[in-house]
């Protein structure tokens, strides 16, 4: 229901005997029998008025709100758009996502994963809520339901992952003053699994994937792949414009850190990639049917880890495997983070900076230096 200015009169306190007029501030000539009287801001500024609800005079039958403390109130919000904070009154968690999705690079993976998670577990909680009445146990309600539901802490810290950054872009944008997710924090266990006898085991992996997929080119790259230190979700979306084999090195532009990184593309990579059929356009393992992104690999990650009799085997673990053989064989950790794609290695960073081109040139140096043992012990 519109407010109309007709309903309210100037609001007025008395001091010293005398009659004070608030400026620009106004009260409902009817009196809530609950609330008690509304006060109302209306003022002119920068060619443009703004009205705004201050809040009543009466709560529970006290008087909480007196025409003084509505008039500074007043002040603070006139202080505030004067400073180029936007009036919120109208602004919900769905509007204040909307404006935020449309800062993001639509191409990145990221960008959907968290218009997912927004929609899956915040949206029906807090969506139609005011931002300014979002408070930190609001957030927190909803990570303790999760909790309740059975989410694991991984699921958990993801929505705090797509709130944080949310509340910043409003905090950056001044919709807000402070950000309500600031003092949350989601602890998830250590899900590291630990490698032992990683040079066997890398060894043993290796020439599984290379006999497995002896005959298939497009699976071997792809697996092989995982020790190059790739997550499964940047060699699913390499292109092949991003891969120079003259030079011997990709890209990776869709990075969990969101940036784009190089790395050196080694020649066990090299032959099978060589050998897939294909335009070289695009996606490099894209669907032979759709010829849009793989789904996923599940089943083809079954018969390898069959054909192993390795049931722990992961294009993640993969990624384990090939640290810890690499840090039995003595190469330090600001590599190994630069070979993971690690932006930030720990503390180290503040005195470091990792070079992922360099550290991957290292550490496959290492598995080529390795798998060359493999070969001459074969021969003997």
């Amino acid at each position: 229901m519109a407010t109309k200015l007709s309903d309210f009169r100037k609001s007025t306190y008395k001091a010293g005997g005398k009659v004070i007029e608030v400026p620009n501030l106004y009260e409902s000539i009817k009196i809530d029998k609950i609330k008690g009287r509304k006060y109302l801001a209306r003022f002119r500024l920068n060619e443009k008025i703004y009205t705004k609800t201050l809040g009543y005079s009466k709560k529970n039958g006290t008087i909480t709100l007196s025409p003084r403390d509505a008039g500074k109130l007043l002040e603070t919000y006139k202080v505030d758009l004067e400073a180029g904070y936007t009036s919120t009154s109208n602004i919900t968690l769905d509007k204040l996502f909307d404006l935020y999705f449309e800062t993001l690079d639509t191409s990145k993976q990221w960008t959907h994963i968290k218009r997912y998670i927004y929609g899956h577990y915040i949206q029906s909680h807090l969506g139609k809520k005011k931002i300014e009445k979002i408070r930190e146990m609001d957030i927190q309600g909803i990570l303790n339901k999760m909790a309740t539901r059975g989410l694991k802490p991984r699921t958990r810290k993801s929505v705090m992952e797509v709130m944080n950054p949310l509340f910043r872009f409003a905090v950056t944008n001044k919709y807000l003053r402070g950000n309500p997710t600031m003092g949350i924090t989601v602890k998830v266990p250590s899900q590291k699994k630990i490698v032992t006898n990683a040079t066997e085991l890398f060894q043993k992996v290796f020439a599984g994937i290379n006999t497995y997929y002896h005959d298939n080119p497009y699976y071997r790259a792809l697996f092989l792949f995982g020790f190059t230190g790739r997550r499964k979700s940047e060699i699913l979306t390499l292109k092949w414009e991003n891969i120079d084999f003259t030079h011997k090195y990709y890209w990776i532009e869709d990075t969990k850190t969101d940036d784009q990184q190089k790395y050196q593309l080694p020649s066990y990579v090299i032959e099978p990639l060589q050998a897939i059929k294909d335009d070289r356009k695009g996606l490099v393992f894209k669907s032979p049917i759709t010829g849009k992104k793989i789904v996923n690999i599940d089943r083809q990650m079954r018969q390898l880890k069959k054909f192993l009799e390795i049931d722990t085997l992961t294009m993640h673990y993969m990624r384990n495997i090939l640290v810890s053989m690499l840090a039995e064989q003595g190469i330090e950790a600001i590599t190994l983070s630069g070979i993971l794609g690690h932006k930030d290695p720990n503390t180290i960073n503040k005195y470091l900076s990792i070079n992922h081109h360099k550290s991957s040139q290292i550490g496959l140096s290492k598995v080529g230096d390795i798998l060359d043992v493999e070969v001459v012990n074969n021969e003997q």
